[in-house]
Order: C-alpha cells, then sequence, then structure tokens
C-alpha cells in the first residue's frame, strides 16, 4: 500500500539518485554561434549610432562656360545670302558669320541696286571732277604767272608811252598857242590853225586811251596777283568741298548698302555648333542662327534639379561628376563643388536657347512635364580628365552627370526620423484641437 503512494517516476529518481545531477551540455558550434551573433548585433548597434547616410540628388546637365551659351540671332528679317559659319569651326571675335539679303524687287529691278549704281555714278562724276581739277591746277598756276608776266610788260610799255606823251603834249599845246596867236595876226590861214588843233586834239585823246590802258592793266595785275596769291588756298577748298560731296555720297551708298544686306558677326572667340540655318532660307529678326561655345574660360556644370531636391541644396556642396564622354566605371568619378543655386525656379528653357536637361528622377518627382526647375552650377575640381595616361580638357557642350550630396545624417537619426516625425505631428494635431 506504502508503495502507491507515490509515483513510480520518483522512485526511479530516487533509486539513481547516487549517479549525481544531469546536467545538458551544448555543443562548441552552438556556443560559437551565439557570440558571433553577439558580435553582429553589438557591430550593428554601433554602426547604427556612429554610421552616418548621405542622401544624394542626381542631376543632369551639360559643361558650359561662366557666361553661358551664346545664341547667335538674326537682326533682321531677309535672306541667307551667305553662310560662313561651319559646325564645329572655331572662329574669332569680329568674324563673318552669315550674309543676309534685305534687297526689295519693284517692277524696274531690284530697288537698292539701282539706287547703288545711281549713287556710284554721281561718285565717279565727282571724283573725275576732282581729278581734273588736280591736274589742271599747274596748268592754271602757271597761266596766271604768264598772264601777270604780259601785263607787266604791257604796263611798262603804257607807262613809257605816257612818258613820252608828256614830254610831247607840251611842245603841241605851245606849238597850238603859237600857231592861234599868228592866226590872230592872219600870219597862217585859218586852215593850217585847224590842222594844228586837229593833231592836238588826236594826241590828247591817244594819252587818255593810253591813260584808261594804264590803269586797267593795273587792275588786271592786282587781280591777278590776288588769285595767284589765293589760288593754293582756293584750290583746296575746292577740293574740300569736293571730298565732301562724295563723302555724303559714300554715306548714302553704306546706308543703301546696309538696306541691301546686313552682316552678322562673331560675337565672341568660340566653336559654332548648333547651325539651324541654310543659304537662301528666310529669316526674320530674332530667328535663333547658331550657339557659340565660348572657349578660353574655365567650363561649369550647368545642372537641372527640381523643386523637391533643392530644398537642402547648398553653396560648397561637394558633387562627383560623371562625364558621358568618359564612361565612369573606366576612368572615374570626378570632384566638384556647389558654385551657384538659382533661387527661383527656371523653365524648361534657358537663356541660351538650349533645352534644360532635368534628371531621370526630377522627372519622376513632377507629374506635369512642364514644371519649374531649379538651375545650379557646379565647378569641377579639375579641367580635365586623366584618360590613358593623357589629361584631356573638358569641352563645352559635354553631357555630364552628377550626385550632389545634400543631407548628412547618422544611421539611428535616419531610423528614429519618421518616430519623431509622427511624434511632431501628434504634437502639433493635439494642440490645434485644444
Amino acid at each position: 500500500m506504502s508503495s502507491d503512494l507515490f509515483r513510480r517516476e520518483v522512485l526511479e529518481a530516487r533509486r539513481q539518485s547516487w549517479l549525481g545531477q544531469v546536467q545538458t551540455s551544448q555543443p562548441l558550434s552552438i556556443r560559437i554561434a551565439a557570440w558571433f551573433t553577439l558580435a553582429l548585433v553589438v557591430l550593428a548597434i554601433l554602426y547604427t549610432i556612429w554610421g552616418v547616410y548621405t542622401r544624394r540628388v542626381h542631376a543632369t546637365g551639360l559643361m558650359v562656360p561662366p557666361s553661358g551659351l551664346i545664341t547667335v540671332n538674326a537682326n533682321t528679317t531677309g535672306t541667307i545670302a551667305q553662310q560662313n559659319a561651319i559646325e564645329g569651326h572655331h572662329v574669332k571675335k569680329g568674324d563673318v558669320l552669315f550674309t543676309i539679303d534685305l534687297e526689295a524687287t519693284s517692277s524696274s529691278g531690284p530697288t537698292q541696286e539701282h539706287i547703288l549704281s545711281q549713287l556710284r555714278h554721281q561718285r565717279d562724276l565727282l571724283q573725275q571732277q576732282k581729278n581734273i581739277r588736280t591736274q589742271d591746277a599747274p596748268v592754271e598756276k602757271q597761266s596766271m604767272v604768264t598772264q601777270i608776266r604780259y601785263l607787266n610788260q604791257q604796263h611798262q610799255h603804257i607807262g613809257h608811252q605816257l612818258d613820252n606823251d608828256a614830254h610831247v603834249l607840251p611842245v603841241v599845246e605851245a606849238a597850238v598857242r603859237r600857231m592861234q596867236t599868228a592866226q590872230s595876226a592872219h600870219l597862217v590861214t585859218e586852215t593850217q590853225f585847224q590842222s594844228q588843233l586837229y593833231t592836238y586834239a588826236q594826241l590828247l585823246s591817244s594819252h587818255a586811251q593810253f591813260l584808261q590802258s594804264y590803269t586797267d592793266t593795273e587792275g588786271k595785275i592786282a587781280d591777278l596777283t590776288t588769285k595767284l596769291i589765293r589760288y593754293d588756298g582756293q584750290l583746296a577748298h575746292d577740293l574740300n568741298d569736293l571730298d565732301k560731296q562724295i563723302a555724303q555720297i559714300d554715306q548714302q551708298i553704306a546706308e543703301s548698302e546696309g538696306h541691301r544686306s546686313s552682316i552678322i558677326l562673331a560675337p565672341d572667340d568660340g566653336t559654332l555648333t548648333a547651325i539651324r540655318v541654310n543659304p537662301g532660307q528666310q529669316v526674320s529678326s530674332g530667328t535663333p542662327l547658331l550657339t557659340l561655345l565660348p572657349t578660353g574660360h574655365a567650363l561649369e556644370a550647368e545642372l537641372y534639379v527640381s523643386s523637391a531636391s533643392i530644398g537642402f541644396l547648398h553653396e560648397g556642396e561637394p558633387v562627383l561628376l560623371r562625364y558621358a564622354a568618359f564612361p565612369y566605371q573606366r576612368f572615374g568619378l570626378y570632384r566638384g563643388h556647389v558654385s551657384e543655386i538659382t533661387r527661383a525656379p527656371v523653365t524648361a528653357t534657358d537663356g541660351t536657347g538650349q533645352k534644360a536637361a532635368p534628371s531621370d528622377k526630377d522627372k519622376t518627382q513632377s507629374q506635369n512635364p512642364g514644371q519649374d526647375i531649379y538651375r545650379i552650377r557646379v565647378r569641377p575640381d579639375q579641367q580635365f580628365v586623366d584618360a590613358y595616361g593623357q589629361h584631356k580638357p573638358l569641352e563645352a557642350g559635354m553631357e555630364v552627370e552628377a550626385d550632389i550630396a545634400i543631407d548628412t545624417r547618422r544611421l539611428y537619426q535616419w531610423i528614429f526620423d519618421p518616430v519623431i516625425s509622427m511624434r511632431d505631428d501628434f504634437y502639433a494635431v493635439s494642440g490645434g484641437l485644444r
């Protein structure tokens, strides 16, 4: 009966107690796995506390000079008559790129061509007149000198004649008086007296003519002498008048030429690209003709991001650049820094006339294709790419992609950020309900 008071298991346990306490032994592999798991947990906790993660924005764009790409536009309406611009060619400032024909046509033919023909004819006539005046000047001057010499000789001859008359006239006058006295005394006839008187009258008349000629000759000599003295000055004055008339004609020709054609010049040194017109094509004022990539300036990456990515962007942020012409898998990434950020959104077309190139991420974030975007500029740390042991310089217009660091925090901050946000939202809602 007593044996029934205890369970069989109890009796069996007491019967084997002399063997000692039973202990469970774990395999070595389990202990190693446990310690390894504990180490991983500790490392994970330490990494969560001390580790950092940087959120980056992906952007795409082009390499451009600081001044941007230059779009050359037509300055008037007309037809492309001549094209000197060639795709990819380097030009210098002031080189002729295009000639635009502005010619209008009437029933009598090209209007400006007819006007130019008339103006050129007038100019030729004035130039001929100037040449003749210049060629005849020495002859005219010599002729005046000869005339003065001849008049001086004539004047001298008349002077001698007047001197002779000064001696003859008193003698003849005295003879006439004596003849008159003799005639009164009836010593000579009336006819003889009248004959002597007539001779005296002829001498007086001749003397008066000589005096008149003497005076006229003096006047001519004085006039020619004055003209000779002033001849060089008058010649210069006449030639200046002709030059002024020719200059006026030249100005009219230039104005007419300006109404006939317009020349488009290169605004700066650079490389031509994106030529949009061909000879014979009709253009209007403001029509884009080509794009000029300026040279001689350090290039910058012009990138575009959406408004969702602009909040944490700051100048000086580090950037990793990837150039499409040099795959990063082979040539690596290149560092740069943000140098400029627009404070207002820009449209999808920038000031150069080139369409902006927002990143795929930006396009995904924007449901509206016409959403405004922000432009940023990144200055590369170096203006070349190391390719096969050579420094390949960056070129304007080269496509570039960039990863821009915008927010760096520790991992635990990223992990607890949703919780903190929920707490702030709860406080905001609860505060608003009070």
